[in-house]
C-alpha cells in the first residue's frame, strides 16, 4: 500500500510525465536501453521529416508533426530520482487503456549494474557498494521484477502492447527498428533511412556525441569526461554484469527471480 507522502509523489510525478495527447509510450526500467531506442526513432523521425539533428531527443516534440502518433518515453514510477520501494510501485495502469505501450525490457543484472552506476556517479541517490545496492528495496533486484510483474500482469489493459527486448536491439537492431515504426504506424521509412539511423546511433558515436555536449540537454552529459562510468552512454553490452557481481550477488539474483517468478525474465536464471 502506498502511504500518503508516496501518493503526493506519484500524483505529482502523473502529472509531469504523462501528457493527454500521448497515442504511444515507450516505458522501460530505468537503464534498459531506451536512450538508445530514442536516437534511433528519433534520427528516423528528422530525416524524414526535415527536423534538426540537434532535437532527435525529444520525442514528444518531433512526434508532434501531423500524421505521426504522439510518442512519449517514461519510467513509469520505476525512476532511479523517485526510489519508490518495490511494494509500493503502483499497480494501476488504466490511464494507459487508450494508448499503445511498447515495453522494453533487458536481462536483469545488467540493468542492476548500469543502474547502480546512475545511481552512484550520475545522480548521487545511493552511497554503497554494488552488492548492498542490488539488495536494495528501492533500487535492488526485488523492484525491476516487481516492475516487470506488474507490466506483464497489465500487458493487455493497453490497446496495443509490444515488449521489446534489450538483447533483441543488439542482434538486429535494423529488424527491431523495423518493428517500432510499424507499430507506431508510421509509413515509408524505406531501408536506406533505417540503416541511416542505425549507423548513427552506433555506442561509439553515441558516446563521441555525448562527450562533445551535442544533445545540449543535462540529462545526456557525462557526469565526468574522465569516469568513463559516469556516462550516459556506458558500454551498452549483454552479459557485462559478470564484470562488477560477485558469484553471492549473481546467486541472490537468481534468487529473488525465482522466488518471485518473473515471466519476462525468462533466461535470467543459468543466464
Amino acid at each position: 500500500m502506498i502511504n500518503a507522502y508516496d501518493w503526493l509523489k506519484t500524483a505529482v510525478i502523473r502529472r509531469r510525465i504523462n501528457q493527454p495527447d500521448v497515442e504511444v509510450y515507450i516505458i522501460s526500467y530505468p537503464k534498459c536501453g531506451r536512450t538508445w531506442l530514442r536516437l534511433l526513432i528519433g534520427k528516423a523521425i528528422c530525416d524524414q521529416y526535415g527536423l534538426p539533428e540537434e532535437q532527435m531527443i525529444d520525442t514528444y516534440g518531433i512526434t508532434a508533426v501531423p500524421g505521426v502518433r504522439r510518442t512519449h518515453f517514461s519510467h513509469d514510477f520505476s525512476s532511479l530520482k523517485a526510489g519508490f520501494p518495490y511494494n509500493r510501485l503502483p499497480s494501476d495502469k488504466s490511464e494507459y487503456a487508450d494508448s499503445k505501450v511498447i515495453f522494453i525490457t533487458r536481462n536483469i543484472k545488467d540493468v542492476l549494474v548500469s543502474s547502480y552506476f546512475q545511481a552512484t556517479k550520475r545522480i548521487g541517490k545511493f552511497q554503497g557498494d554494488i552488492s548492498e545496492f542490488i539488495r536494495s528495496e528501492r533500487y535492488g533486484a526485488r523492484k525491476i521484477v516487481a516492475f516487470y510483474n506488474l507490466w506483464h500482469a497489465n500487458q493487455n489493459v493497453p490497446q496495443a502492447f509490444m515488449r521489446l527486448r534489450y538483447e533483441e536491439m543488439h542482434a538486429d537492431p535494423e529488424a527491431v527498428l523495423k518493428q517500432v515504426l510499424q507499430f507506431m504506424e508510421l509509413q515509408n521509412f524505406d531501408d536506406d533511412l533505417v540503416r541511416a539511423a542505425v549507423e548513427f546511433s552506433r555506442f561509439e558515436n553515441m558516446k563521441k556525441l555525448e562527450a562533445k555536449g551535442f544533445f545540449q540537454d543535462d540529462k545526456m552529459q557525462p557526469g565526468q569526461k574522465s569516469d568513463a562510468e559516469s556516462f550516459k552512454v556506458r558500454k551498452g553490452v549483454v552479459g557485462g554484469y559478470r564484470e562488477y557481481l560477485s558469484a553471492a550477488d549473481i546467486a541472490y539474483v537468481n534468487g529473488v527471480v525465482g522466488e518471485m517468478g518473473c515471466p519476462f525474465a525468462e533466461v535470467e536464471i543459468g543466464d
